[in-house]
């Protein structure tokens, strides 16, 4: 069947208006072969495709496709296919012999995604099941005996059967670090890109993750025969509520209620309530004996955070990450950052998820130089609290799309999804409640409540980051001095140390051809970035910058709750790591795996603070380094070119 979508640009951010296609429409009709297909019977399956009626129909609509293909030509797409099936590498660690996060191969023919069939009540609303905060839910000793139970039974399931708690670490072990070749679509057979997969620092990030733990979910909810069941939601955001970014007490021994299976002995034990998780945290500076905030004065710096990091982005891009197609490698490998190879781009939600990972496992423990189990994306499922700190991040991504827009010049930009094929039309692979491999687009994965879930309201502390005023402007923030400073060499090597080093950035205004590329109305509802380019991170070195507009004097121990800072990037070790290379010297081997990155700091609000309305007002950017200590300037990150970008 041949497929088109009129009007659709290669842009990832556009689509012509009225063109995006529904799911009963053709264009989003299966492109895997009938004979790939069946029905399903049971707990949460659905019925088999009756394609005879339609033959007749589908046939008119092809030669009415054909014809306006050829009036107006077919316009193509790469989306991926993230699939286990065919090749698989053992992933390396620092000690002991690779892993083995292969999963097994699927006993019947992998199906078609359908969405679950929702109830509704007396008054026609849907019956969802609800994800409530785990601070507050764990009150329910009901509720906490369930969630024990199905995780004790899914430890229990033998390693053979897809839905054992070892193989959904599995999962996220595999996918996330590069065990699998992209493929590409349609179908779990189509052939292999024999390019790594990586569904980190990419807009793969949140659908992928929301779809992995949607099986998650069903799984344990299946395991206890109770189809209400939701994981809950570790609300590590929330400043209101005084236990709510405290490590939920149900994960944690002496527990009321039995709960074994929820605990997990590989977590900080510097980071046991009464600590609250800090977004701001560097493990660098703790081992340091420099990171002694108050608790008042990490709230602060964990509003800021979350104001800067998801209500300051606008743009799908800055918000979901990158496009990754098919051909797009952005896996580590030893690599020239100025031989053209295709960076990884992290959106604000992925960079502020970093950091609970960081916090919760063990770092600067010589006896755990991986960081497990939190701290490495190897070992992270291997921790039930992942699950749950995963579904705040699920929830975040439901919260962003929701929030008002006070950040570009206009005033009226709504939050939105990718809309282009590549995005959508992105395939993933997960095995359900029946041992059965699933096949899903990300198109699937848009709208939580066709999920058959939803969320508790927390608005009330949600709204203390979304509308967070920082602290007024330093009186040094003026622009007249960024003359003083060195624009970074285009297309060079600049050099990001231990030291914070400041760089001059020209600006210009924008433009209609900004507008349209980005899909906008006009230039003022356009978001304007500083974009560091071609960041070049060690593979096995914990990462993270801070950046800010106009404060030259920023260091290590700047606060983060202030005008000028505009965010944060953090990059988590994977593959074979050590993690002392975050606390001790380091330097970067010219054999040394590495990865490449794009990092985005969104700025329009930080400008406003500052007074800065005249695009012509060049700024200076200081970008604070708190990662491995490396002291001279070829020993330290690099990145090819710092820009001013509009999205």
């Amino acid at each position: 069947m041949i497929s088109i979508e009129l009007g659709l640009l290669r842009n990832p951010n556009s689509m012509a208006k009225g063109m995006i296609p529904s799911r009963s429409s053709f264009f989003s009709t299966d492109r895997i072969p009938q004979t790939l297909l069946r029905g399903q019977q049971g707990w949460g399956r659905s019925n088999a495709l009756e394609n005879g009626p339609q033959l007749k129909w589908v046939a008119y609509i092809c030669v009415s496709v054909l014809c306006l293909q050829a009036l107006l030509g077919t316009v193509d797409a790469d989306p991926v296919l993230a699939s286990s099936l065919g090749f698989c590498k053992n992933v390396p660690v620092l000690k002991g012999a690779p892993l083995h996060c292969c999963l097994p191969a699927p006993k019947r023919t992998p199906i078609r995604f359908k969405f679950p069939l929702i109830n509704r009540n007396l008054a026609g609303r849907l019956f969802l099941r609800e994800r409530k905060p785990a601070h507050v839910v764990q009150k329910d000793p009901e509720y906490v005996r369930k969630y024990n139970l199905a995780y004790a039974r899914m430890k229990a399931l033998p390693d053979t059967d897809p839905r054992s708690f070892l193989n959904q670490w599995r999962v996220h072990c595999s996918f996330c670090n590069e065990a699998f070749k992209q493929r590409k679509t349609p179908g779990p057979l189509g052939p292999e890109t024999g390019v790594p997969l990586q569904v980190h620092y990419s807009w793969k990030f949140l659908p992928w993750h929301r779809i992995y733990l949607y099986y998650h979910e069903r799984i344990l909810a299946s395991l206890i025969n109770d189809p209400t069941f939701a994981l809950p939601f570790w609300n590590w955001d929330n400043q209101l509520d005084q236990d709510a970014a405290m490590i939920p007490a149900m994960f944690l021994p002496n527990f009321s209620v039995p709960n074994a299976a929820l605990f997990d002995e590989f977590r900080n034990p510097n980071h046991m309530p009464p600590k609250i998780l800090h977004l701001g945290y560097n493990s660098k500076l703790e081992a340091e004996g420099k990171q002694n905030l108050t608790d008042k004065q990490i709230r602060y710096e964990n509003l800021c955070v979350m104001y800067n990091q998801v209500a300051t982005k606008i743009s799908a891009r800055d918000f979901l990450g990158g496009p990754y197609v098919v051909g797009t490698d952005n896996s580590a490998a030893t690599v020239n950052v100025s031989a053209g190879e295709v960076p990884g781009e992290s959106g604000g939600m992925e960079n502020a998820h970093n950091v609970a990972h960081e916090w919760t496992g063990l770092i600067n423990d010589p006896n755990h130089p991986d960081n497990e189990d939190m701290g490495n994306f190897i070992y992270a499922a291997r921790d039930p609290i992942f699950y749950s700190h995963h579904s705040n991040v699920d929830r975040l991504w439901d919260v962003w799309k929701t929030i008002p827009d006070k950040v570009t010049k206009s005033g009226s930009r709504k939050r939105m999804d990718y809309t282009s094929r590549d995005f959508l039309d992105t395939e993933f692979t997960f095995y359900d409640e029946n041992q059965d491999m699933v096949i899903v687009k990300v198109r699937d994965s848009l709208d939580s409540s066709k999920l058959g879930y939803k969320f508790t309201d927390v608005s009330k502390s949600d709204n203390m980051w979304i509308y967070y005023e920082p602290m007024p402007p330093h009186q040094s923030s003026g622009p007249s001095n960024s003359s003083d400073y060195p624009a970074a060499a285009p297309s060079g090597y600049n050099y990001i140390g231990t030291d914070p080093v400041s760089f001059r950035l020209d600006r210009r205004a924008p433009t209609s051809e900004d507008a349209g590329q980005s899909g906008v109305k006009n230039v003022d509802q356009l978001q304007e970035n500083v974009v560091l380019e071609k960041v070049k991170i060690p593979h096995s070195e914990y990462a993270r910058f801070d950046v800010f507009i106009n404060y030259p004097a920023a260091n290590r121990q700047t606060h983060l709750y202030m005008s000028e800072y505009v965010g944060t990037f953090t990059h988590l070790p994977s593959g074979m790591v050590d993690m002392s290379k975050s606390v001790s010297e380091s330097s970067s081997n010219s054999d040394e795996e590495f990865r490449i990155v794009t990092i985005r700091y969104s700025v329009n609000a930080a400008l406003k603070r500052l007074g800065i309305t005249d695009y012509n007002t060049d700024i200076v950017v200081t970008i604070v380094s708190k990662g491995a200590r490396n002291t001279g300037p070829k020993t330290g990150f690099t990145f090819s070119n710092l820009k001013q970008d509009f999205q």
